[in-house]
Order: C-alpha cells, then structure tokens, then sequence
C-alpha cells in the first residue's frame, strides 16, 4: 500500500490515547499524531501536528517575548475538547480529527479546518514529510497577502499562489482574510497556496509538522497587529526615508553622482536621498569587494561627508551577497566553507548567510570598508539569492536548491528565508554601532523581516502599462501581509531591453507618459523611490522647464513634501500601532463587497484614497492620439461621513458610486474621506531644511475625526525612550469644534507655533465644497477652536 494513503487511511480511524494540558493550551495525542493547540499571544492560536517520532525544530520566525500569556481556558466533552480566550476559542473534534476557531464572545464560526496529510518523501538526502492542510471557509470571505506575485491577482479567493522567491515575487507565508483572521503558516520550503470548492490549502514541500498560527482581529488592521505582535514590530525609518530617492542603474564615479545632487539643488527639485548602484567596486574579480574602487570612486570618507553636510542628502549603496574571487572577503568565506558552487551571472560566489561565522565575517569586511565612510542606507541587492538563470521562479528554485546544503541544512528545507537571515544579521550589527536609524533595502522578504528596518522593491520589471497594472495588486498584497514598506523600479527597470516595447527610450513621448503616471502613483508609496536601467531618471532627462513632463514630474515631487507630515505620522502609526500606509480598499470598507477584488485604487495613511491612471491617453508607440479621453472611471466607497473631497479640486462626491473624473496629464485622482484631518506642509529641498512653526490644517468636515501628529529627532531611536512630540487632535463634526490635546513625549520642537485650520465643508446643493479658515497659537496645552463662531 502507498505509504501516503495508508497515513491518510490511519488518520481517518484514529483511536484517543489521551489529552492533557500544555503550557497556555493543550495537546492531543492518538496512534499517529500529536496535535498541540495554544494561545501564545492575545488573539492568537498556535497549531502544531506532529507525526509520532518526528521532533519538530524550533521557529525561525517567532521571536521570544516577554508579553503576558493571555488567559485561557480548557474545557472538555464526550467529543471534543477546546482552548478558550477571551476573544478566540480553537475546539478539536475527536469525530472528524479537525479544529474548529470560534469568536468567544458571539460564538460565530470564523474558520475549520477540513483535512491535512502527510506524505514521507527523501528530500535532498533526508527523509521529509510532505504536509497539506485544507481549511473550509465562508462562501463569502476574500483572502488577501501572501507576499507580492505579479500575475496580477488581489482577492486570492479561488486562485493558486506559489511561494517561491524570486526576482519580482516576494513570499511571506501570512493569509488575510476578511471574516477577520490571518493564517501564519510557519514553514520555508516551496508552498503552495490554492483555494478551489474542495477548500483553501496549504501544502509544503519539507516540513517536520504541520505548523501554522490563526490570528484573530476585531478587524482586518487589527489582524495585521496581531501579525507584529507575533513576528516583530516595525522600527522608524529616518524621516528622509519617505523624501525622494534619486538612483539608477548606475552612477559611473562620485563626480557624476555629486554632479547630479548638485543639478537638482540648481534646480530647487526637493531631493533627501542618491543611490550608487553596484561596480562602485571595480571589475568582476573584486564584484561586492566591500570597499569602494579608488580609480572613480576615491575618498569615499569626504565624498560622503560633502553630501551630508553641503547638499544635506544621504547615500544608499548597493550591496550583494556574493563575491568576486579575488576579493578579501572570497577569500575569507572560502577558507570557512561558506561560498556555494552554483554559478551566477556575474562569475561571483553567493555566501551562506546561514552560517553564523559567514556573517561575521561578511560584517567585519563590511564594516572596515563601507560602514565607517559614513553610508547612510543599505541596498541588500539580490537577496533570493540570485543565481545564474534564476529569474523566474522555476528557475530560482531549481537553481536555489542545486546550491545543496546550507550550514543549517537543505536549500529544500531552507528556500525562502535568506534575505530574512542577511536582513537580521545587517540589522543588529549596526545597532551595535550607534543610535541611528537602519534603512535596508532588499529585493525578497519573509514573515518577521519587517522588525529590521527594512523595506523590499518588486524587483527587475520591464516598462509597459500592464506591469504597472500589475504592481498595485502585488504592492498592496504584500503590504496586507504585514511588510509595510514597499517600493518599485518606477518607469520599469528595463525600458529599451528584455521585450520593452520602448526601444526609443527617452525619445518616445509614450515612454514619458507612462513614466510620470507611474510616477504619480510613486508620490503615494511608502518609498517614493526612482530606479532603473537603460535610460537615465534624473528629472531633467524628461524635459526642461515648461515641457508637461518636466513639469508634471517636479508637481508631483512637491506634493510629496507637501504631505511629509501626513506620511511621517502615517509611519509612526505603522510603529506604533502596526497600521499599514498602503493597503486595499476592503481593509477600509471590508462590506462594501464592490472593492473585494479591487486593485486599482487604495488607501495611502488613514484618510486618501489614490487612483492610479494605468492607461496611455496621450500617446502610443506610434505617436500622439489624436483626441486624448482623459476621462477615467473611480469607485468612492460609501462611509459614515458620505462624501469623498477632490483633493485637486472644490468638488464633492457622494460615496457608493462610480464616478467619471477628468486626469489630464499632470493630475493623478486623490480624494480625502470626510471625517479627516490632514497636515499640509510648505515645500522644502530636504527633510530638516527648516523649522514649520506654521502648519497648515485641513479638516474635512462630514464626521468626526482625529490625527496624531508625530514629530521627533528624524534620525536616531530616542523616540524608544519616549523622545519624541505627539500632538492628538479631534474634529467634533456636530458642534464643528476642534480639540488640540496636550502635547505627548519629551521631544522639544516647538516652545508654541501656529496652525492654520481650514474647514472644508461640503455644500449639497453646488456639489463644491467651501472653506473656512483660522490661524491659532498652540502652546503645547489643550485648547478648543470653535470653528464657527
């Protein structure tokens, strides 16, 4: 008999020996199986399966924690028995061998399982089990997360994901559902995700156990703090992170990358950040040297010192995971074991981060020649990792795993959580360093790499309107599972290569147009970020003062900076309370079943939704349309407060309706939810160019509403230690009066200051909207401003 159909048979007539109580659960164990179910933190139920006499190893991604174990009780019947908190209760059937999540209070059935098998296999040498664990759901659930995939899919309801890394997916095993609750499934091999009418399953293809955790949430944000509290919280980045971040693929010496800083101060384009891509260090044999080439790139020490101090702008430089044969630090890993044999691209060697003595030596060379010139930012390039041919992820994997044993064990075992090895391992040394802020970013994530000061890109995609289509449901997926900062290549990575239509490249007028709406759509991303390959990026490559590209690109970088302040308190939110800047629109309006499968548009910080243009109106490959339709098509949810503000114009919309919204070529729609309060900010050329002891303050009136506004140091992680300023506001829609709550934190910024309040109030019978506007003094104590007296 087959080995996989006898254990399926055997766990169909399972025969109880016992159960008994574990720490903070309980554990069932019958003639096959040991099943232990346990709530380790508030909302959450942890369930391991484990097949007698195999021994589970511990969690890579389950950090320890000092939270107190929620309180829970053990009940037990003729058939069943269950853990219960105060907020989830999980009950095993000893009739069907399955586990049950309930809301405790309401008894509401969120979730069951429906099935799971175990299939022995030799896996690259050692004998494995294979899993699968189906779960029944509610007809009427949409699923969202597990990572960033490019096949364009954002209700994965009735779809299949592989999750696999690669160039341009990202994988971290967290399930969002709508009924709310999340699934962890804590396993690193190649998995599949697939939802059919048998059920929605998991299957792994190395594992111990079948181990996974149900979070359970009030609702879909709280599911996802239920996800940091399990798999670490999110630091701060700088403040200058959320600036723009100017970079291509590449700069050729420090005099072109400086002379590019100082064109776009010339030119009074804001600009906090420049990124040096890779050859910064020579000639293949020396590829990721870790030291910088003293041919065209000399004196990294002043070099980096002239950016800070005169053009107050940081660096990011490119690091790999892999060497040149001819560099100290090949050399080094060699002499220990720790390079893998499977070719790459560019001739160099991938290390093992998995081995503890590889990672101190990476940081040591590291350290000795990049840390200490004063390198601001780190780019971990290639974090799958890459191999030769490994672009797809068919490719990935097999060449992955041709690379055979790590020093922890098997490629198999360990596919998918490399970049969240090297993330760590970058992460905790310089935070030996010193008290500033770590900015990493890397082109592969996995659960818990979000606790690193990381950020992930969606890798080396081609420039065409249906990869930028493509990018709002990846992006928006990932950030849904639980990795908030996400960023792309925008205007593509290959432009005139690798099947690009725009062969012309910056000649084409239909390549600029895709450019600036991509563009656009970047000013409303957590990292507004310009990279690529085969044409330049620098603003003015697009055109001079009064082109409409050169123009519609430098509006676009000003209204980031316009919103600094709104992103930046969005960003201590993600911190503080594990919300997302960049999520879906269910997230927000979870019962409006006309944005479950929704992609096009999404919320950006709590209160503006952004629609994206994601067609050409102006041009094709072959030249001008002759009558642009500008006009697109923008579903406004309904909410409480009713109406959707233009924020580019006067105009009112009711919610609960498809509008049609004119986008001329220098316009991306934007509409603010009534019931908010946003901070406007003046222009600056960089984060910290000078003090705001005026801000500007719109309320948007229609419901009530409240904002926190976060401001510290911008750089350092005092704000850990309480140093840092928190002004709460809240709007009273109905007596139209404005309470400034006194200031929270230590960090002193402003003795007093001015707000500049102004009301919009919408006016049903003209569609528009009016304003009404008041300077106040706001001296760090309460204060009420009746807005209509």
């Amino acid at each position: 008999m087959n080995k996989a159909l006898f254990l399926a048979i055997s766990f169909l007539h399972i025969t109880i020996s016992h159960s008994e109580n574990i720490d903070k659960g309980f554990s069932v164990t019958d003639d096959s199986l040991q099943i232990s179910v346990s709530s380790p933190r508030d909302k959450i139920i942890h369930v391991q399966v484990v097949p007698l006499g195999s021994q589970p190893s511990k969690s890579l991604i389950i950090p320890e924690t000092s939270d107190p174990v929620p309180d829970c009780q053990i009940q037990k019947g003729d058939n069943y028995i269950s853990l219960r908190t105060a907020s989830v209760t999980a009950t095993y059937s000893y009739t069907d061998k399955n586990i049950r999540f309930t809301d405790s209070k309401s008894g509401k059935q969120l979730l069951q399982e429906q099935a799971r098998s175990f299939e022995q296999k030799k896996v690259a040498g050692e004998t494995v089990w294979q899993i699968k664990q189906i779960f029944k759901l509610h007809p009427d659930e949409a699923l969202y997360g597990l990572g960033q995939y490019q096949e364009g899919i954002m209700n994965y309801r009735g779809q299949k994901a592989k999750l696999v890394q690669a160039n341009m997916e990202i994988v971290n095993p967290f399930l969002l559902s709508t009924q709310p609750y999340g699934i962890l499934w804590d396993n690193y091999s190649k998995t599949l995700f697939e939802d059919n009418e048998k059920g929605a399953s998991f299957w792994s293809e190395v594992a111990d156990a079948i181990d996974y955790y149900f979070v359970y949430g009030t609702d879909m944000k709280d599911v996802v703090a239920g996800y940091h509290r399990l798999t670490g919280k999110v630091p701060m980045f700088p403040k200058s992170a959320f600036g723009y971040w100017q970079s291509k693929e590449r700069y050729k010496s420090f005099d072109e990358l400086i002379d590019v800083v100082k064109e776009y101060r010339k030119r009074h384009i804001p600009l906090d950040n420049i990124v040096q891509d890779w050859e910064y260090w020579g000639d293949r044999d020396h590829w990721n040297s870790l030291r910088f080439d003293t041919v065209n790139f000399n004196h990294p020490t002043d070099v980096i010192r002239q950016l800070h101090d005169r053009y107050n702008v940081s660096l990011m430089l490119s690091v790999w995971p892999g060497f040149g044969k001819k560099t100290d630090v090949y050399k080094d890993m060699e002499k220990i074991g720790a390079l893998f044999d499977e070719p790459t691209w560019a001739d160099y060697k991938v290390m093992d981060i998995y081995n503890p003595q590889a990672q101190k030596i990476f940081w040591e060379h590291l350290y000795k020649g990049l840390y200490r010139t004063g390198v601001d930012a780190w780019w971990m390039d290639a974090t799958e990792p890459s191999f030769r041919e490994g672009f797809t992820q068919d490719k990935q994997e097999e060449k992955t795993k041709s690379a055979g044993q790590t020093y922890i064990g098997s490629f198999d075992r360990y596919l998918n959580v490399y970049s969240l090895f090297l993330s760590k391992a970058m992460y905790e040394n310089i935070r030996k360093q010193d008290n500033k802020r770590v900015t990493i970013l890397t082109r592969s994530a996995f659960a818990g790499q979000q606790q690193y000061g990381t950020a992930v890109w969606s890798g080396d995609i081609t420039a065409s309107w249906d990869v930028f289509r493509k990018q709002l449901p990846a992006g928006l997926n990932l950030c849904m599972s639980g990795i908030p900062y996400w960023t792309t290549d925008i205007g593509g990575f290959f432009v005139t290569t690798r099947g690009s239509q725009y062969t012309k490249g910056l000649a084409d007028p239909s390549y600029k147009e895709l450019y600036l709406r991509w563009f656009q759509q970047g000013v409303f991303s957590p990292i507004f970020r310009a990279h690529g390959s085969n044409v330049p990026r620098e603003v003015w490559q697009f055109g001079e003062p009064g082109d409409p590209f050169y123009d519609g690109l430098l509006k676009m970088i000003d209204l980031r900076y316009s919103l600094l302040s709104y992103i930046y308190s969005s960003a201590w939110q993600v911190t503080a309370n594990s919300r997302l800047m960049m999520r879906g629109l269910v997230m927000d309006f979870p019962d409006d079943r006309n944005v479950h499968n929704r992609a096009d548009a999404y919320m950006f910080g709590p209160s503006l939704l952004v629609k994206p243009i994601t067609k050409p109106m102006y041009y094709t490959t072959e030249g001008a349309i002759g009558t642009p339709d500008t006009k697109e098509s923008v579903y406004l949810p309904e909410h409480t407060g009713k109406y959707w503000f233009d924020f580019n114009s006067r105009q009112i919309y009711t919610g609960g309706k498809t509008i049609s919204y004119l986008t001329p070529l220098d316009v991306i729609p934007v509409f603010v939810k009534a019931g908010s309060i946003i901070p406007i900010n003046k222009i600056v050329q960089y984060v910290g160019e000078q003090k705001e002891e005026e801000l500007e303050l719109r309320i948007y009136a229609g419901a009530d509403a409240d904002f926190e506004l976060y401001e510290d140091d911008n750089k350092t992680y005092a704000y850990e230690n309480g140093v840092y300023s928190l002004v709460r506001f809240h709007w009273d829609d109905q007596n139209k009066q404005l309470s400034i709550y006194d200031k929270e934190g230590t960090f002193v910024n402003y003795p007093q200051r001015s707000f500049r309040i102004k009301l919009y109030i919408a006016e049903e019978s003209s569609s528009n909207y009016s304003v009404r506007e008041k300077l106040i003094r706001y001296e760090n104590k309460h204060i009420t401003v009746d807005m209509i007296k």
